[in-house]
């Protein structure tokens, strides 16, 4: 069984906070994964995104997309049980760049 908790924080200047969190029973499912590469190694900053399937007669649905941490690690939910999910994962190996914008 999942377990769950959640809650808004809006800390002050020079404030700590300090909570306990206490969890409740959650039925939905979640979907936790570590992309790998060739060489077996964690691949960070992969594209994962989620689609929920519609099935024949309508469009996939977009669930979410993020990109996977320095251990390869990823994390969707809460999802709906007993739905069809397509997960796809894109890692490019080519050369990027970043555009640099002038200041005004």
């Amino acid at each position: 069984m999942n377990l769950y908790g959640s809650f808004f924080v809006k800390p002050n200047a020079h404030e700590r906070i300090e909570t306990v969190i206490h969890l409740q029973a959650d039925r939905r499912p979640a979907l936790l994964g570590t992309v790998l590469g060739g060489n077996g190694q964690p691949v960070e900053d992969a594209l994962v995104t989620v689609y929920r399937s519609g099935g024949a007669q309508q469009p996939d649905l977009p669930v979410g997309a993020l990109y996977t941490d320095a251990l390869g690690r990823f994390a969707f939910g809460p999802l709906e049980a007993d739905e069809l999910y397509q997960v796809q994962v894109f890692r490019r190996e080519d050369i990027s760049r970043t555009l640099e914008q002038p200041l005004p």
